[in-house]
């Protein structure tokens, strides 16, 4: 019986890992890892074959019982679950100047929510992108800015894979993150896990695979969150996201790996003649937002999450100032496109209290069916020339991006386009005016009128202030001075009370924080 005694860095101080799988002959084959150092390694060694830490030795037998396979989890928003409040209006911001509260449809930001599951990708993909990145400045200054350091997208598979474990998908990311410190020295990375590819009858050409070819036209937009297991075939598999100092991946060093070990690592590249595998900041957090998309749904501790982990240095890595903010806005462009959502950035939004109502008339069809992102066969270059095979995976007509409300009027969690049965869902998905009043109204889309008078203008300018989440607005209540000047501080007032008596006053907003606050449908 393996032995599990994991500690709280995820690391493990068992000498060796034992596990199986099924070969291209369907032989079973039993492998051993090794994980400990020499002076360890002397107590242990059976024989004499284990040398050094990631050495893999081949076994005609095993002790353990090696038929715990990796998790077969549902996918974003798949349960169908939604929590009764979910798109409710609730005081969420407020102008840091005027105080004027700015209402959003509730989200609960939960990954199995059929509503907000896009906010759980959202809240990972932004906090990966910028640990991955504050790993990669690590590692520039560690070795005193001589070397180029690259972000690297390599998948790691072995479908067949059987290990002796109640957590089989904890120990096989343990096989994993070994042979990645051993044979490349990577010092940290972030690990997505997939259950499922689309088949290949079925499914469209694309990097993820590997470079294996699709017979098909379909894509991850078209199964999730409402997938169709008819097209789906269970192939677990993992992406792997770290930073590393330039071409420092060698593809010699990953056939011995796979030879000796079972493991195939296929690091994704732009093309067949490109060795970038990912650009920069922006190209990263479009692939770990479309890795995201399709992951497994796990349960862990009390909340549910999206099934991946930060590896080694990573787990600790600190954020750099401001790459938060650059992944939130990049991620809201990349959204709509990849996953037929659109979301509103906050960082970029201000208090438009004083704006009337008539300037809401601006608006028009053409602005809601307008999908926010740059495309690339419409760019300028650079763009067009650096077209990575991710851009081409949401180019399609069935995939309309809908949104209810205006430019920083809508800043609810996400709009979606469209539900299952095809459904309009702008109703769900109602972002809040900027009405001061507890109770906020959709913005509605402007008539068309008899034509016979021009809409009021009307001379007041817009607050400007920056908008801030209201639970930080106990501070300026307190501020007797900020009160005297703030024109809306009745109205704030009432609507911190609000979110206090609705939330306990402990709610996060999932989709901005640094922590992972997960709240469950119930």
């Amino acid at each position: 019986m393996s032995v599990e005694n994991l500690n709280g860095d995820g690391t493990a101080d068992q000498p060796s890992i034992i596990y199986g799988y099924r070969n291209e002959d369907d032989d079973v084959e039993v492998r051993e890892l090794a994980r400990a150092t020499t002076g360890q390694l002397q107590d242990v060694a059976r024989g004499g074959d284990l040398q050094r830490p990631g050495d893999v030795i081949e076994r005609s037998s095993t002790k353990s019982t090696l038929n715990d396979p990796l998790p077969d989890l549902d996918l974003p928003g798949q349960d169908g679950l939604a929590r009764d409040d979910c798109g409710d209006d609730i005081p969420a911001f407020y102008c840091e100047d005027c105080g004027h509260p700015v209402y959003i449809g509730r989200t609960c930001g939960s990954p199995v929510c059929s509503r907000c599951w896009a906010s759980a990708v959202k809240a990972k993909a932004v906090r990966t992108a910028g640990k991955l990145e504050g790993l990669r400045r690590a590692l520039y200054a560690r070795y005193d800015g001589n070397y180029d350091i690259d972000f690297n997208h390599v998948i790691a598979s072995l479908p067949s894979v059987r290990v002796d474990s109640a957590t089989p998908k904890e120990r096989v990311m343990l096989i994993i993150q070994t042979l990645l410190e051993e044979n490349w020295d990577i010092d940290g990375f972030a690990a997505i896990y997939h259950p499922y590819r689309i088949k290949k009858e079925y499914r469209k050409d694309q990097y993820e695979h590997g470079g294996e070819p699709g017979e098909g036209d379909m894509v991850w937009g078209d199964l999730v969150p409402d997938p169709d297991p008819e097209y789906l075939t269970f192939e677990p598999h993992f992406h792997i996201f770290f930073p590393a100092r330039r071409r420092s991946f060698d593809y010699s060093v990953a056939e011995a790996v796979n030879a000796e070990s079972g493991w195939l690592f296929h690091r994704i590249t732009k093309g067949e003649d490109s060795n970038v595998s990912v650009e920069d900041l922006d190209d990263l957090v479009h692939q770990l937002t479309y890795c995201f998309s399709h992951t497994g749904v796990e349960q862990r501790a009390d909340r549910m999450e999206l099934a991946s982990r930060l590896k080694g240095d990573l787990h600790n890595c600190y954020i750099p100032d401001g790459v938060e903010d650059e992944a939130l806005a990049i991620f809201c462009d990349a959204a709509p496109k990849l996953l037929g959502v659109k979301f509103a950035n906050i960082h970029q939004s201000t208090c438009d209290a004083e704006v009337s109502a008539a300037d809401a008339g601006d608006w028009t069809d053409d602005d809601a069916d307008e999908c926010s992102c740059d495309h690339a066969e419409e760019a300028e270059p650079p763009m067009a020339a650096r077209r990575h095979p991710i851009e081409e995976l949401y180019d399609h007509p069935d995939h309309p991006i809908r949104s209810t409300a205006p430019d920083t009027r809508s800043l609810d969690a996400g709009v979606p386009s469209e539900d299952a049965s095809g459904a309009d869902r702008d109703e769900l998905w109602s972002a809040a005016s900027s009405s001061p009043s507890a109770s906020s109204a959709t913005l509605s889309e402007p008539s068309e009128g008899d034509g016979s008078s021009p809409p009021v203008e009307d001379a007041r300018e817009r607050c400007g202030g920056d908008l801030a989440p209201i639970r930080e607005a106990e501070e300026r209540l307190e501020d007797e001075e900020w009160c005297r000047r703030a024109e809306y501080v009745a109205g704030l007032r009432g609507a911190f009370a609000e979110w206090r008596r609705r939330t306990g006053g402990e709610e996060e907003l999932p989709w901005l924080d640094d922590d992972e606050v997960v709240i469950e449908p119930g």
